[in-house]
């Protein structure tokens, strides 16, 4: 495998790679270096290989695009070096950037097929990102390294619906696309015994975890703490996650401006093993994503999350996450709005019935998308690559 990102902390690479390792499937996986990593690590059946430091800030889209590239090739150069000494069955190559599975070039013209898993749509976040500014006259070139990038791979894995329907109108065959969904790791995120089901009298805590930046919609999350407070005035809003500085920065100073210190925190980032003991403390998920390109389509890993977890969880009303729960697996408000947000809240406060139903019907939803299903479903797409022959070879590299 190859990804532009850490490991273990990539929740999907590191899930993918333990079904792969539990089949028998030896893995390498050429990654990114956190602070404290050693360069080479295994995990069992699994050896990371970790070839550059993890880039301090790749905000800047031309910063992103040259960090990238730098690992593309070094990549490459290390994928040549392992395949010295290991013959490799499959290769797959995790998005984003798109292009980055083109390491897989020489193994590709060597018959060895290629996976290409697009964790999120390139072509959408960058019109997202790039709404208004110069950088968007570059959307076309985009466009054009996902389509190369998808008819290179035997096979493309994707997370969401909606993303699988924009690509195969963007031309990609649908025979060739398998969908995965970013399911939460059941061996973490557990129902616990019993959950107390009771009136919410002073205020709820509220938790949302995971990227932090403006498509995510925190600005509205707090806006409706400063509503809440004045009817429930214990309310707590705990944000833990990666951030994009400049939105830290303004939410910091919206917080400054609503007086919501006491009220809502901005924490680090949540290591796995901490996030499941945190959502156990909280009272409800919120996830406040706003309607754009991109995040109608996204499905958020945190949703499952929290819903295997059996805590209720309020969202913005999007096509994605209505295309796994329906109407009434989660208590839904019209995006961007914070009035609409702290209603939702409230209403779920006051009618812990109500809460308990929709926690339910969401848990009952799941169980078709949870990751022993999705397990299954992705070693189908590899050992169909590798004809069957998976525990005889050497897997992913």
């Amino acid at each position: 495998m190859a990804v532009f990102s850490c490991y273990p902390a990539d929740p999907r690479v590191r899930r993918e790679a333990e079904v792969l390792a539990k089949a028998g499937i030896e893995v390498d996986i050429v990654c990114l270096r956190s602070k404290g990593e050693q360069a080479l690590e295994a995990y069992g059946g699994i050896t990371a290989h970790r070839i550059m430091g993890w880039p301090e800030r790749t905000e800047s889209l031309f910063r992103y695009f040259t960090t990238s590239t730098l690992f593309g090739v070094l990549s490459f150069l290390k994928l040549m070096s392992l395949t010295l000494r290991h013959r490799y069955n499959l290769i797959q190559v995790h998005n984003m950037p798109d292009h980055l599975v083109f390491v897989g070039l020489l193994h590709r013209m060597a018959g060895v097929p290629v996976i290409l898993d697009l964790h999120d749509l390139t072509v959408e976040l960058y019109e997202s990102r790039t709404r208004g500014s110069v950088m968007a006259a570059l959307l076309p070139f985009v466009k054009a390294a996902e389509k190369l990038s998808c008819a290179f791979a035997d096979k493309v894995l994707t997370t969401s619906p909606g993303f699988r329907q924009r690509l195969i109108e963007r031309g990609v065959d649908p025979g060739k696309i398998v969908l995965v969904f970013n399911s939460a790791d059941n061996a973490i995120f557990s129902a616990p015994p019993a959950r107390e089901w009771r009136k919410i009298e002073d205020g709820p805590a509220l938790l949302y975890h995971g990227t932090v930046a403006r498509r995510f919609g925190l600005h509205v999350a707090v806006e409706a703490v400063s509503i809440l407070r004045k009817r429930l005035p214990n309310t707590r809003l705990s944000i833990y996650g990666k951030y994009d500085p400049s939105y830290r920065e303004e939410l910091e100073e919206l917080i400054r401006e609503r007086s919501l210190s006491e009220h809502v925190r901005l924490y680090g980032y949540l290591p796995l093993d901490k996030v499941s003991e945190t959502i156990g403390a909280s009272d409800m998920g919120v996830v406040p994503y706003i309607d754009d390109p991109f995040m109608r389509l996204a499905l958020s890993t945190k949703i499952f999350e929290y819903v295997c977890m059996r805590m209720p969880v309020v969202a913005s009303r999007l096509e994605s996450i209505m295309s796994v729960f329906g109407e009434d697996g989660i208590k839904y408000f019209n995006p961007g709005d914070p009035e609409d947000l702290a209603l939702r809240i409230e209403e779920s406060c006051k009618d812990p019935g109500e809460r308990k139903g929709f926690t339910e019907r969401a848990a009952r939803s799941y169980d078709a998308v949870a990751w022993p299903v999705m397990s299954e479903v992705y070693l189908g797409a590899v050992n169909g690559l590798m004809g069957g022959t998976a525990k005889h070879g050497r897997g992913p590299g």
